[in-house]
């Protein structure tokens, strides 16, 4: 079992020693010159502590139906809602481990429905609320089987209502209906096509297919819902500076025009792609206070607008798509 301590998994798995990888048959990014369009701050949201509209290492943002930002404060132990200004307006869970409760949140997606499903890291499961935070219901325990986790890190839930989850430590995306009814799984552990190491986020592009944050691969992933490999890109370069396209990214999204925006945690910045995979545009994060850890975590998309987690600085970078 490849499990660490459960308090310390999620820090030494995106803020440890990289692991010793096989060359990936993968292409890097190259800059696009067909959408000149690039990052610009809006605005941070959040604080460090405990009181509403504040954080303690944040992990996962979802935008809910009109426009509202769903967070999971991971070692809060809850799930923060704001209005699409900024402004704090709800929250919900503590720490334990009953219906409700939480271990470590560190992911959460909103259905077309405005249901809320939420990952808990710690006590591998997904739990399913109303938009208010009612509990409704919650499937998983640890292990390999079918239906448990080894833990589950990012959801993604699709337009039929499929839940997805990148299941981190038993490397596969296993896929759920929406009362939590298992539907498939792709992935497997290893580093070449169709397989997955570590993987921390899942959306649909697109076309439909799974694009997977393959972290410690250091890679993007398509793999189909058979698990086909589409497409992959990315790899850690070996040059003189030691970074490449994408070092341990741990976020991706998807926005309305198809432009992929991804949380290169490890390079801690911000990138934003053309649906081809050339890059557009990047912003760097600042990470005085915990330089050790990998940031930003994950990302949430609109249509100008992407939202970052900046796990580190216990905050939400805001930026803006817009033309140069």
């Amino acid at each position: 079992m490849r499990r660490a301590a459960s308090s310390q998994r999620l820090r030494r798995s995106l803020g440890g020693s990289l692991v010793a990888l096989a060359v990936l048959m993968a292409v890097g990014c190259h800059r696009s010159s067909s959408d000149s369009v690039e990052y610009d701050l809006v605005r941070f949201l959040g604080a460090t502590g405990a009181e509403p509209g504040q954080f303690r290492e944040p992990m996962g943002i979802a935008l809910g139906q009109g426009g509202e930002l769903y967070v999971a404060d991971a070692r809060n132990r809850r799930v923060q809602v704001f209005s699409p200004e900024g402004d704090f307006l709800r929250q919900w869970g503590t720490e334990g481990d009953g219906p409700g409760e939480f271990g470590m949140p560190v992911d959460v997606a909103v259905a077309p429905d405005g249901s809320v499903y939420v990952s808990d890291y710690d006590l591998d499961r997904v739990q399913k609320f109303t938009p208010d935070g009612t509990f409704l219901l919650g499937w998983g325990e640890a292990g390999e089987e079918i239906g448990h986790f080894e833990a589950p890190a990012g959801l993604f839930v699709g337009p039929e209502g499929s839940v997805y989850v990148a299941d981190f430590y038993n490397d596969r995306v296993q896929i759920f209906g929406p009362a939590g009814e298992f539907l498939g799984q792709v992935g497997g552990e290893g580093h070449g096509r169709g397989e997955l190491y570590y993987p921390t986020d899942v959306v649909l592009d697109a076309a439909g297919d799974l694009l997977v944050a393959d972290a410690y691969n250091h890679r993007l992933h398509t793999l189909t819902r058979e698990g086909a490999t589409v497409r992959d890109w990315g790899g850690k370069w070996t040059g003189a500076l030691g970074i490449g396209p994408f070092k341990v990214p741990s976020g991706v999204a998807v926005d309305p025009q198809g432009r992929i925006h991804v949380a290169d945690s490890a390079n801690k910045r911000a990138l934003l792609l053309d649906a081809n995979g050339n890059l557009l545009s990047e912003w760097r994060m600042t990470d005085d206070a915990h330089p050790e850890v990998y940031s930003p975590t994950r990302v949430a998309a609109a249509a100008d607008r992407a939202y970052f987690v900046d796990t580190s600085n216990d905050r939400i970078v805001v930026l803006e798509v817009k033309k140069k």
